[in-house]
């Protein structure tokens, strides 16, 4: 593992081949900013500059992925601010999109507005109970700016689209994976989960009681216990991600981008294109030592070492 350049925002490591973005502004959730997403931008670029780097993680913390972008800077904005502050989380995404390496989110806690945009970015979410999903936008009188209504309609389809952006509702981990939009849902630590539930009945028992001192404890307690349960959850997801992201690099990189391409096409712009950029992907593909060696590994029944 090695550290790289120093961010205000983020925290960038690189591990054995996997990056991390992990999005670091606590106090505001990882509100997107134009100063988050300017790091956020620099650090994408080292991964496209790193070619050692497999597998991008993009993640946050166990309260928010990313709790949608900063209100505060575009409450009295004009069109073309608007559109100047759109660009960035635009790019921003659509980089992520066409990368030629897999990205995975790993979302923990709430992933709102410009929050879920980058997570639908990515190619694979993993999440769990905790995780939380959702489009606000509408209920502020504009709409996801960062292409959330287009990659929604991909992966879910129009209507569930509609429903999650119109009526801006808040999406829980285990409904958000039986809808498509996570790919893993995983539990966190059982023992915590439940002494966290325990801790919060015990704050509505004290509540009966109606003891000012009782309650405070009760409180105190329950926080400390639901900050443990959740960092554990927290924890299972970012290691489900890495585990992912191991599986992958397992596999050949040139295989895994042309496949990343051909979907990708099909899903944003047109089945037809899908077809047409698959077909190319796959006859391509016949021109890299990794699909000789792949064959060949199979033919010979041993184990293929590619070298991507």
């Amino acid at each position: 593992a090695y550290a790289t350049m120093e961010y205000a925002n983020i925290i960038y490591p690189v591990d054995n081949g996997i990056a991390t973005i992990k999005l670091n502004r606590p106090k505001a959730l990882n509100a997107l900013n134009s100063e988050i997403n300017a790091d956020i931008m620099a650090a994408i670029n080292e991964v496209k500059a790193d070619p050692s780097v497999r597998v991008l993680i993009m993640t946050g913390s166990e309260r928010a992925f990313a709790a949608g972008a900063d209100v505060k800077e575009m409450a009295e904005a004009n069109p073309r601010y608007a559109r100047q502050f759109c660009g960035l989380a635009i790019e921003i995404n659509n980089i992520l999109e066409s990368l030629p390496i897999p990205t995975i989110a790993a979302v923990g806690g709430f992933a709102f507005g410009g929050g879920c945009e980058m997570t639908l970015a990515c190619d694979f979410r993993v999440g769990g109970p905790r995780t939380t999903l959702s489009f606000p936008e509408v209920g502020l009188g504009i709409i996801p700016g960062a292409n959330g209504c287009a990659r929604a309609t991909a992966i879910v389809g129009p209507a569930k689209a509609k429903q999650l952006v119109m009526l801006t509702e808040m999406i829980p981990g285990k409904q958000a994976y039986d809808l498509g939009l996570l790919n893993w849902f995983v539990e966190g630590d059982a023992a915590l989960n439940a002494a966290a539930r325990d801790a919060k009945g015990a704050v509505k028992a004290a509540k009966m009681d109606g003891v000012e001192e009782k309650i405070a404890a009760a409180k105190a307690a329950a926080k400390t216990a639901e900050t443990a349960a959740a960092k554990a959850e927290y924890e299972a997801i970012y290691a489900k991600a890495v585990d992912v992201a191991k599986q992958l690099m397992g596999k050949p990189a040139c295989a895994l981008a042309a496949a990343k391409a051909a979907i990708n096409k099909a899903a944003i712009e047109t089945v037809a294109a899908g077809k047409a950029t698959e077909t190319t992907e796959f006859t391509l593909l016949f021109d890299t030592h990794d699909q000789k060696e792949g064959m060949a590994a199979m033919i010979e029944k041993r184990s293929p070492v590619f070298t991507n």
